[in-house]
């Protein structure tokens, strides 16, 4: 009975995710008819040139937060697994932070390009700040026996990359901490085509690649000596755990900017809903869970006419969420 449940909510939210991304490329400032959208989606040639940029534009973004929600939700659900700590995610273990700080030191530290290169050096800075922070946070966790330990540890390695931020304000001009600080605020907005062309199946094989955690996964669930009298190599384990955690988050939040509450609230929406233990299920459920976490808040964002920002919505959110979860651990 409860696999049948299982499988109701995995085809129930299929389908939820596929009209919300049909829906998502008719709501904007324009409107513009559905058959015209399809007409240019298959090909066809618009008389209006504004409109195919604006369905390539609404598409893109589509697209990059239903990448974003299931990469950033699959990150989470791993990391609370290799932690045993339902709180942990790429915002509270100070994973984000460290990316922050990698793009605030080519954007407010003056090493700023432009083309493939300014890609390539924010995509490497914040991937070098997010493994810097959890090759720390694995050293810190040999040492704590309390999961809510490692957490205060987590916020302390984000205030200590903020005073870094926070010194490279001092030193930048205006127009880069503008550009830093509406980066900050979290956007699925203005991705170009050429850089969703490689994004996309990055984001796609990383979260693949999660498939072969599944055995080790399930078995670390149960405690690490479980894990490793199953022939686990926990070395291993751990160490693909942190590249894959630290590529997603890395990607999504140079791109995306430092998105919120994603990471943490998603998978225990998942286990609230799902009454499966096997990852072999969560794992897929959490990346649809997260596309459509992330795609509604975009939508609720268009729907104000973009006025408010991202974290704003994911904040609203999530926050009760992690608040409904804490409660949950106390009794």
């Amino acid at each position: 009975m409860a696999k049948n449940k299982d499988i109701y909510v995995f085809i129930l939210i299929t389908i939820t995710l596929v009209m919300l991304s049909v829906w998502s490329l008719t709501v904007g400032v324009v409107d513009i008819d559905f058959s015209d959208i399809k007409h240019i989606l298959f090909g066809g040639k618009s008389t209006d040139l504004s409109w195919s940029y604006i369905i390539e534009g609404r598409l893109n973004r589509t697209i990059m937060a239903l990448l974003s929600g299931g990469a950033l939700s699959v990150t989470g659900l791993i990391l609370q697994v290799f932690f045993r700590n339902p709180l942990a995610g790429p915002g509270v273990l100070g994973i984000s932070s460290g990316v922050t700080l990698g793009v605030a030191m080519v954007v407010l530290g003056g090493f700023a390009l432009t083309g493939f290169a300014a890609n390539f050096t924010l995509v490497l800075s914040g991937l070098f700040g997010a493994i810097s922070i959890l090759f720390v946070l694995m050293v810190v966790s040999k040492y704590i026996r309390h999961s809510v330990t490692l957490l205060i540890v987590g916020l302390m390695l984000s205030y200590f990359t903020s005073a870094f931020v926070n010194a490279l304000y001092h030193w930048a001009n205006k127009e880069e901490s503008r550009q830093f600080i509406v980066w900050g605020l979290g956007s699925f907005d203005g991705i170009s085509t050429p850089t969703l062309y490689w994004v996309l199946p990055f984001l796609l094989c990383c979260m693949i690649g999660i498939i072969f955690l599944i055995k080790p996964l399930n078995a670390y669930a149960l405690g690490e000596e479980y894990a490793k009298s199953l022939g686990i190599n926990i070395k291993t384990t751990k160490v693909i755990i942190i590249i894959i955690s630290s590529l997603l988050t890395a990607v999504v939040t140079v791109y995306c900017g430092p998105v919120a509450f994603i990471g943490i609230a998603v998978p225990q929406i998942v286990r609230g809903v799902s009454k499966s233990k096997s990852h072999q299920f969560i794992i897929p459920l959490s990346i649809l869970f997260g596309a459509v976490f992330a795609l509604t808040a975009d939508l609720i964002i268009r729907l104000s006419g973009n006025i408010l920002p991202l974290n704003t919505i994911t904040s609203l959110i999530g926050a009760p969420i992690i608040i409904w979860t804490i409660v949950r651990m106390n009794k």
